[in-house]
């Protein structure tokens, strides 16, 4: 379906098409094609919330890092596969609060909870990623093309960077399926996926807020990997302009 036509479904209908995409994404994530890609990254995660028809806000990262620690080395493999499984499909976990170990999930909690609440949190926030499988390294999403890329080149196909684009395009049609009220693309790179283009520093993009097609708006701020003074400020302004 084209974006306008995931905006004429009802909650109901998102949900179930939401359900199908994950379903799909799932499917090809396991598919033999991509056997060679999995065994450098054998896990992803779509979504890091419950599903919510029309949130209050939506915030769409890069790709997912670890669940279970902040640095791999202190990686426990058995945990990290149960809190990555937990949260495979629909599911009503919020990672976010749940698994507060990442960064990422430390510094949006505490953020957003400076001008709302954890119970807000968890009931009107949203959160996915440009791309679903996992990378737990700096620069991970950069390692995980490059990876991709050499194996299609060396197979001859482009079965890894299909998958990659499939995930990327998924995550665009969460946005006219959920239809957020405040949409954040947490980083420049998550930014670049859907609207503003490479001639943009993340300084001049946070600088505009976009409007959405279905009446929402859209700001860029620094990654929530890394503390910002200023992006509690930057959230509250958007939600209230």
């Amino acid at each position: 379906m084209y974006a306008k036509e995931l905006m004429l479904l009802n909650e109901d209908q998102s949900k179930s098409e939401v359900v199908k995409l994950l379903e799909e994404f799932d499917q090809d994530f396991h598919s033999p094609k991509v056997d060679e890609l999995r065994e450098t990254f054998p896990r992803y995660v779509a979504l890091y919330t419950k599903f919510i028809f029309q949130p209050n806000i939506a915030v769409r990262g890069i790709n997912p890092s670890l669940f279970s620690c902040r640095k791999a080395d202190d990686l426990n493999e058995e945990k990290e596969v149960r809190r990555v499984t937990s949260l495979k499909g629909l599911h009503n976990i919020n990672a976010y609060i749940e698994y507060p170990e990442p960064l990422y999930h430390h510094y949006l909690v505490k953020d957003i909870e400076k001008i709302t609440s954890k119970d807000f949190i968890r009931q009107n926030l949203m959160g996915w990623n440009d791309c679903f499988i996992q990378s737990p390294k700096q620069g991970g999403m950069n390692f995980l093309e490059s990876k991709a890329k050499s194996i299609d080149e060396k197979n001859k196909n482009s079965f890894c960077i299909d998958l990659i684009n499939k995930s990327k395009l998924i995550a665009n049609k969460f946005e006219y399926l959920t239809r957020p009220k405040l949409l954040i693309y947490a980083g420049r790179d998550a930014a670049l996926q859907a609207r503003w283009d490479d001639r943009y520093s993340l300084n001049k993009m946070k600088k505009q807020v976009k409007k959405t097609i279905w009446g929402g708006k859209a700001i860029a701020v620094k990654h929530f990997s890394y503390p910002c003074s200023k992006r509690s400020e930057e959230i509250i302004s958007a939600l209230n302009i």
